[in-house]
């Protein structure tokens, strides 16, 4: 755990779900715990952890476990009702009351796994502390009985539920599913360019060596940072309304990306 935070990743999740052992869960969640209390509130990333779901929903029990300063975010994994993602948004507001931290501090990543959740993208995005709609390709494959790829055409309808339903809400954009094969970083990179052009944010990584071709898609080019300069010059003399520039139409919609494309490159070297 301690190595993943210094990996260089935007966000570290501390999985406490399928990457646990169900005879190790109990042990592990105190690991967890042990590790967010001596970060605190001095952690220089995003720290998200992902909970258990047990018969009746996520475990609340793991939920109140983790929830201290420092916490920035929890997975709630195969999450497919809107009723599920209330209650721990209730269960929030008491942990962060008990635990003297900010109203809101954690917010929600829900990860959509099956038809039905991709069939409820709209509710979901919606719903109380939810950040991000975070795609499980092998979940969602299985769920509908496809022999597809995770990056293949039987994803493409989710994918984009996913993209529209995130954008109607208000919230940031979803992030796409992991890539499980290490050595193979054309497979990431093809997965994660597949994504971005869908209209996804990110990508997640099972291992750090992962990070760097994630970044490198995910990050807009020079040329593209430079086009958006220039657009965003242009509008800035000519004004409201559209216009042309090189021949090409500069509209509020152009102006908009380009904004976007400089907001994602001084994140990330922020």
């Amino acid at each position: 755990m301690e190595k993943a935070l210094s990996a260089g990743a935007d966000a570290v999740i501390l999985d406490l779900e399928d990457g646990v052992a169900p005879e190790d869960k109990r042990v592990a969640r105190a690991q967890v715990a042990a590790v967010i209390a001596g970060i605190g509130a001095d952690a220089e990333v995003e720290l998200h952890v992902r909970v258990n779901r047990g018969p009746d929903g996520p475990d609340l029990d793991d939920l109140a476990a983790v929830t201290a300063p420092g916490l920035t975010g929890v997975r709630l994994p195969k999450v497919d009702s809107p009723d599920e993602v209330r209650a721990v948004a209730a269960a929030l507001d008491g942990l962060e009351r008990s635990t003297d931290m900010a109203p809101g501090s954690v917010r929600l990543y829900l990860s959509i796994e099956t038809a039905r959740a991709a069939l409820a993208a709209a509710e979901l995005a919606a719903a109380p502390r939810v950040a991000r709609l975070v795609f499980g390709a092998t979940d969602f494959l299985a769920d509908i009985a496809s022999p597809g790829a995770a990056d293949g055409p039987a994803t493409v309808v989710a994918r984009g539920a996913l993209v529209l339903a995130s954008r109607a809400a208000g919230i940031g954009a979803p992030v796409d599913n992991v890539h499980t094969a290490l050595a193979d970083e054309e497979g990431l990179r093809r997965g994660a360019r597949f994504a971005r052009e869908l209209g996804f944010f990110g990508k997640s990584v099972i291992h750090p060596r992962q990070i760097p071709a994630v970044h490198n898609v995910f990050t807009p080019t020079d040329a593209e940072l430079a086009d958006a300069r220039r657009v965003l010059a242009h509008a800035e003399v000519r004004g409201d309304g559209a216009t042309a520039l090189d021949g090409q139409m500069i509209d509020a919609a152009v102006v908009a990306r380009a904004r976007r494309i400089i907001a994602i490159t001084e994140r990330s070297h922020g």
